[in-house]
């Protein structure tokens, strides 16, 4: 009997084109007499782009089973949303069917082992990018059935998830730092993706989203100089942004960024006594050529504690750059010409400001639950109000990242 991914069992029935893509994935993989069943998916860190689907295609009389994941295009049409969900569909393809496949035939023609490797993302099964008939669709496997999962976005991130984030991060900025030197022309085409969020920031929606969260910021701080500069960012923080994403300045340290490295868009698995052993990071929705400094920046101040900044700050950067740069050296250049500790710290006072752009909103949303996220188009941003206790976790985690970034002295620009 032919391979077949037909007749699905659930109710759902899912796009022609889709369902191309199951029967090729279904006959690829061996499954001879399958069916394929379909539900609705969670929305992991993506629900304001996609829908999410989750797909099983089944051996009939058999055990085995392929888990997949599809994103579908939100509002594909030609109006302003429409244009942005094509926008970053496009992009993230390009991570699955142009990026990383270059990076991995470099590291894999270079020796490095799989523990030394970039593979901390999902295996990808197909894409489609269609803007004639408006067929928007990027397949993935799905990695819950092998364990994992979400940190709890209302917690902030223990030191595991921490190191994990900052060595495959390090992994991955490495190949980018060693590429542009020995394959300059295989690297051009990726700095040639540039920041989505200038162009994000041309919809009144999301220019909306981040001037709401910073006036919820402003009534939320004891401090004056931080008023002080929350106030200044409300007023500048397109600015502020440029100056951080702006891709000249980045010309000579840049790296591919993941753009978007915080823990709503990271899964893990973790060992009996609760601790991360191992790490996906996942959305590479606005992968850009930029600073490293703004992916580390993203994730540190966004995802832990101060308490833990407090005694592992220095460590972790200290971690990803020894992971970045072992990595530069097994891809076979001297990282101490292309990019020393001391840059990655020039680099942090230069673009740090960028966690206090992101702050506000991204822990605001960590501590809203479903009922206080707004639903998708909302013209009055993301969040409304938390609760007692989400309000004061709030204040205290933002709050905490004020402290250390101003202790840093990553905000000198400002005054």
């Amino acid at each position: 009997m032919s391979s077949t991914a037909e007749n699905p069992t659930s109710e759902i029935v899912l796009p022609n084109y889709i369902q191309a893509h199951l029967n090729r994935i279904s006959a690829e993989n061996d499954f001879v007499d399958s069916s394929v069943d379909v539900r609705q998916g969670s929305q992991i860190g993506d629900g304001f782009a996609s829908n999410i689907w989750s797909v099983t295609i089944a051996e009939r009389n058999s055990d085995k089973k392929l888990h997949l994941v599809c994103k579908v295009a939100l509002n594909a049409e030609s109006n302003e949303d429409g244009k942005k969900s094509k926008l970053i569909f496009k992009r993230e393809a390009d991570f699955y069917t142009k990026l990383m496949p270059t990076f991995v035939k470099f590291q894999a023609k270079k020796g490095l082992s799989d523990v030394d490797q970039f593979l901390a993302y999902p295996k990808c099964y197909g894409t489609t990018i269609d803007d004639e008939n408006g067929h928007y669709v990027i397949i993935l496997e799905d990695l819950r059935p092998q364990g994992f999962k979400l940190w709890p976005k209302i917690k902030t991130s223990p030191i595991e998830n921490a190191r994990l984030a900052m060595r495959e991060i390090g992994k991955f900025h490495g190949i980018s730092i060693a590429m542009k030197v020995q394959k300059p022309e295989h690297f051009a085409e990726f700095k040639s993706f540039t920041d989505i969020y200038k162009i994000l920031f041309n919809s009144k929606n999301v220019e909306a989203y981040f001037t709401r969260s910073y006036d919820y910021a402003l009534k939320s701080f004891k401090r004056d100089d931080f008023k002080a500069i929350m106030s200044d960012i409300r007023k500048n923080f397109r600015k502020y942004f440029d100056e951080c994403l702006d891709e000249k300045s980045a010309s000579y340290f840049g790296v591919i960024c993941h753009g978007d490295f915080w823990n709503n868009n990271i899964l893990y698995t973790f060992n009996e006594n609760g601790a991360a052993e191992d790490i996906r990071l996942l959305d590479w929705q606005v992968i850009r050529h930029g600073s490293p400094a703004i992916d580390i920046a993203a994730n540190i101040f966004t995802s832990t504690d101060k308490s833990l900044r407090d005694d592992e700050y220095e460590n972790l950067l200290q971690l990803y750059y020894n992971t970045l740069s072992k990595t530069v050296k097994l891809l076979g250049s001297n990282p101490d010409e292309l990019f020393t500790f001391e840059n990655l710290q020039s680099e942090l006072k230069r673009c740090g400001i960028y966690a206090l752009l992101l702050s506000p909103l991204s822990i605001q949303v960590s501590q809203a639950d479903a009922s206080q996220l707004a639903e998708r188009g909302d013209k009055s941003g993301l969040v409304g109000g938390l609760t007692e206790t989400g309000q004061l976790e709030y204040e205290r985690r933002l709050n905490g990242v004020f402290e250390d970034v101003t202790r840093l002295g990553y905000i000198n620009k400002i005054h």
